[in-house]
């Protein structure tokens, strides 16, 4: 706490202290006034006690209304010195009250009443240095009004004995001056040391707050990590399984319309796989923060009508109708990642509904558009509608049913759009259906540029010399194999040694060097530079990687090379390649496309 803000504090603290006494010190002053306007009464003239008192009470009625208003008006920081000043002011005018009998009463000519105004006030003054001294500027400004009329009047009296008692009364006020002092040091130690308690108390509540979320929050990993491990047992496995009894059968296998079958069963329990792995990379990619966001301005219909086409035979296969309704508005977001939501969005409802339809739909609303996917599937009750967004949640996961995945494509979808500052929505009523909505800026259509290069036909086979690195041997052969199966001529190493020793040795002149990020003896952007050096020609290049480091990803870019991230698929690869090379057949360097 900085020392300004805790000094207000402090004095916070003061003021609410003296607060307290107020109600016990009011009712003690009225009855010593009524006692002293008793004893004065036959002494002095009447009407001297009876205006006093009166005086009195109208003071301490006073008081009484400002202590009851503080009721509604708490003290803090920002209203503390007003508060303060009354409470100088109300010692002032109470002190002041005191020291009037000392110059109206003929202390002079009468002993007792010198005697008894004498001790009166030495009371006063030694009797609020414990509530006064709470705050020294309230005692001083009642101690010395009270006591220092009557000592002046007796030392300029020039009489001996009242002299005498006038300067031992100003003696007496020094001294308790001195202890209210040192009262009030003592005052703000204490307080001091409830403020460092409370702060304290504070800190170890703020420690343990912290502690209960982090010890929540690992709770809640390991409960991921469960329901990965319980999901992964199945579904990770299951596939590998299948495949290894469809590899075993195709060894046996002479007809060709079995191997046909058992060939396309492997590629099914591969794809199944490779979306898997895929989601689980995506995830983590996400959660790491390495994938960002590259915004444009895009027609949405394009994009709504290739996903409806692209899930239409899943939706066939279970007699489901998948509509969307044209949209040919302009939004401004991230081509690729609004294509993975509204592909997990889609591909979710057709998983997870059994009869009616699934939907995809638009609305403009202001300055954005909200893109729906509707279906009629089971609902999801309302205890479950946080839990669907996150990691390998799956509601009413029945192991006797068939795997739906691994729980994660609304976790990505979440994820995105964290990403992207989209908003996503969920309405579901059980037992009729579930809406998810995505609401996105809206584009400019005039900013919509069509790429003439993307528009045309992409050729079927265009031949090409490619060099392959990879030293992993599994990856290098299956990637040189299908390179050879599409027409390409392929020369595939393990090192870059190896690739230079041939290209200095046998008459080849590569069109495209396909590498994996690191090879055995050095990196795969290091020899792709080596060789456009041998050859003297800038090659397209292609750089596979497994790793979603954003340093890595932008070093690669800035190199000029076209990225593919692990897993790869074949279609993937086959459109890239043939990008690259119909780039260089037409002789000029081909338009940029997004990294997959």
């Amino acid at each position: 706490m900085g020392g300004g803000k805790k000094d207000r504090y402090i004095f916070v603290e003061q003021v609410s202290l003296l607060v307290k006494h107020i109600p016990s010190m009011i009712w003690l002053t009225l009855l010593t006034a009524a006692v002293i306007s008793l004893i004065l009464i036959g002494k002095v003239p009447a009407r001297i006690p009876v205006l006093w008192f009166g005086g009195m009470l109208l003071y301490c009625a006073v008081r009484l209304w400002h202590f009851h208003s503080l009721k509604h008006e708490p003290i803090t920081v920002d209203n503390v010195y007003g508060h303060g000043a009354f409470f100088v002011g109300f010692s002032f005018v109470s002190g002041a009250i005191w020291g009037v009998l000392g110059l109206i009463l003929p202390i002079l000519t009468d002993p007792y009443l010198m005697v008894l105004t004498a001790i009166l006030l030495c009371g006063m003054v030694a009797g609020s240095v414990s509530f006064l001294s709470i705050y020294k500027p309230a005692y001083f400004a009642f101690a010395i009004p009270c006591a220092v009329p009557f000592a002046l009047r007796c030392i300029l009296s020039n009489q001996e004995v009242p002299v005498a008692i006038g300067i031992l009364l100003l003696m007496f006020l020094a001294i308790n001056l001195f202890h209210s002092h040192l009262t009030q040091v003592n005052v703000l130690n204490g307080i001091d040391l409830v403020l460092e308690n409370k702060e304290l108390i504070e800190k170890l509540k703020y420690e343990k707050s912290n502690a209960d979320a982090a010890r929540r929050l690992s709770d809640q990993n390991n409960r991921a990590k469960s329901r990965f491990l319980a999901a992964a047992s199945h579904d990770l496995r299951q596939p590998l399984h299948a495949m290894g009894f469809f590899v075993e059968a195709l060894r046996h296998e002479r007809k060709p319309q079995k191997i046909h079958e058992l060939s396309h069963k492997v590629g099914q329990t591969s794809e199944a796989l490779r979306k898997l792995l895929t989601s689980l990379l995506d995830i983590s990619k996400i959660e790491a923060g390495v994938v960002e966001p590259r915004r444009s301005h895009f027609i949405l219909n394009e994009m709504l009508q290739e996903i409806c086409q692209e899930y239409a035979g899943r939706a066939q296969r279970k007699g489901l109708s998948l509509d969307f309704i044209p949209c040919h508005q302009a939004v401004y977001s991230d081509k690729e990642m609004i294509g993975r939501i509204l592909r997990n969005l889609v591909s979710n409802a057709i998983r997870y509904t059994e009869r009616g339809f699934v939907k995809v739909s638009c609305e403009t609303e202001a300055d954005h558009m909200i893109i729906y996917v509707a279906d009629s599937g089971a609902g999801i009750p309302d205890n479950c509608r946080e839990d669907v967004f996150t990691e390998f949640f799956r509601i009413n996961d029945d192991p006797d049913k068939e795997s739906k995945g691994l729980g994660l494509g609304l976790s990505i979808v979440e994820g995105l759009c964290r990403l992207l500052d989209h908003k996503i929505d969920l309405q579901s009523e059980v037992g009729v259906g579930s809406v998810f909505s995505v609401k996105i800026p809206l584009g400019q259509l005039q900013r919509v540029t069509a790429k003439a290069d993307e528009l045309e036909a992409w050729p079927r086979n265009l031949a090409a010399n490619v060099l392959m690195l990879n030293s992993e041997d599994n990856s290098r052969e299956s990637i040189s194999k299908i390179m050879r199966i599409w027409g390409h001529k392929v020369a595939d190493f393990k090192t870059g040694a190896e690739v230079m020793a041939f290209l200095r040795s046998q008459d080849f002149t590569p069109d495209l060097v396909i590498s994996d990020v690191e090879l055995k003896d050095v990196s795969g952007m290091e020899i792709i530079g080596a060789i456009r050096d041998k050859v003297d020609k800038k090659i397209p290049a292609i750089v596979m990687t497994g790793v979603g480091d954003g340093a890595e990803i932008d070093l690669i870019r800035s190199n000029g090379f076209s990225i593919l991230q692990k897993p790869v698929q074949p279609a993937k690869l086959r459109s890239t390649v043939t990008y690259l090379m119909r780039g260089e057949s037409q002789g000029r360097k081909p338009a940029r496309r997004p990294d997959p």
